[in-house]
């Protein structure tokens, strides 16, 4: 089989080798993260004590656990909503559980792969693989993409006004990475802006960047640069349209926004229902959950897979006061532990084997008997790579 892209054919040859290279990838980041694990456990240790580990975990309540797992459920449950939303609005057909196992998909890939960049791709591959258009599958997650970052950017804004002082006082370094974090997620906001409404100064731009990226040798060929200048004209094309249809269903937006506001809280509140779990009390919520999104905001620029190393640390301190006991005894490493089990573990454990089930399932249902008849794609096909 032959994929036609407008400027010639991708050989099945190829197409498998890319497969395969990127497969490999995938079980060099699974053995990182295996190796993590093994340093998790270490710091935990190291932080808590190993004697102190088994007591801390036999001690929290596993009701507030289960509604920690609940909350995981609840953040898979509004990315999926997110994603179904628009492509109900442009195929009513689709069916719910397609885009939650989506939704699930993409989390796994973005823990597995550095800065979260293998989500979105591989969203669209199952999306394509359950029927769903490539241009449909794009606009939804390019739409849920443009959505996220606004929401997220304002809910940075509104925990750093309240509590970015109180935290500055007793922490100064890592509140000097916050910002760091929230500075990038703002250019991004900006390039968005600019992807909407002034894309031919964004394009020059793009241009200009790439071309002093050559000059470093970084690109090494003029065809390399050239071909980068193509694909980031095509993205910033691509981000345009999906503004476009985003902005003319303004219930859309609200329901979307509703939607990121629900999964980034539940995400946010997963620390709370630990610390009530351990049966603490006397710090507040918005606290709490404050803490999070500093964390998050951290561990958002280090391009690692799930931000190796600065989610454990910055999560450690700027727990480390609030996960005591009256008696002075830490909890924080095993709250640490919990935590990352949660939001990073359980999401690889759940994508991986919901992976190598549909793989199976997809390569019984569609042999691979295709002949070398070429396949057109349309032009927001041949240019839609999603982008994180």
């Amino acid at each position: 089989m032959k994929i036609y892209r407008g400027e010639g054919f991708l050989k099945k040859s190829d197409m498998e080798n890319k497969k395969k290279k990127k497969k490999n990838s995938n079980r060099l980041n699974l053995i990182i993260c295996a190796v993590a694990f093994v340093f998790m456990i270490f710091y935990v240790c190291f932080v808590d004590g190993f004697d102190n580990i088994i007591s801390n975990i036999q001690q929290i309540n596993i009701g507030f656990l289960l509604i920690a797992v609940m909350l995981m459920v609840v953040y898979w449950s509004m990315e999926a909503l997110q994603l179904h939303a628009v492509l109900r609005t442009l195929q009513p057909g689709q069916k719910f559980y397609k885009s939650f196992i989506v939704a699930i998909l993409g989390q796994y890939f973005n823990c597995i792969t550095p800065s979260s960049t293998g989500g979105q791709p591989m969203q669209a591959y199952y999306f394509s693989k359950f029927g769903v258009p490539v241009s449909n599958g794009v606009t939804a997650l390019l739409s849920r993409f443009i959505v996220y970052q606004f929401v997220l950017t304002l809910y940075s804004v509104f925990v750093l006004l309240i509590k970015f002082n109180s935290f500055y006082e007793k922490i100064a370094p890592l509140m000097l990475l916050v910002i760091v974090g929230f500075v990038i997620n703002t250019a991004v906001i900006v390039v968005l802006i600019m992807a909407a409404f002034f894309t031919k100064p964004l394009k020059v731009m793009a241009k200009a960047l790439i071309k002093l990226v050559g000059k470093m040798h970084i690109l090494k060929t003029p065809e390399a640069i050239e071909n980068a200048i193509e694909k980031t004209n095509a993205t910033i094309d691509q981000f345009h349209e999906n503004f476009n249809f985003v902005k003319r269903k303004p219930l859309l937006i609200l329901r979307m926004v509703l939607y990121t506001v629900i999964q980034l809280t539940a995400y946010f509140s997963i620390s709370y229902i630990i610390y009530l779990g351990f049966g603490l009390s006397g710090t507040d919520y918005i606290t709490i959950i404050s803490c999070q999104a500093f964390v998050l905001m951290i561990s958002g620029f280090v391009p690692l897979p799930g931000a190796l190393g600065a989610a454990e640390g910055s999560y450690t301190a700027f727990f480390g006061d609030i996960f005591k006991t009256a008696a002075n005894k830490p909890l924080v490493g095993t709250s640490t532990f919990i935590w990352r089990l949660l939001t990073f573990y359980l999401p690889i454990i759940v994508g991986l084997v919901l992976s190598l089930f549909l793989g199976k399932v997809m390569k019984i249902a569609r042999p691979d008997d295709e002949d070398e008849t070429p396949v057109e794609l349309t032009a927001e096909e041949a240019a839609g790579d999603p982008v994180e």
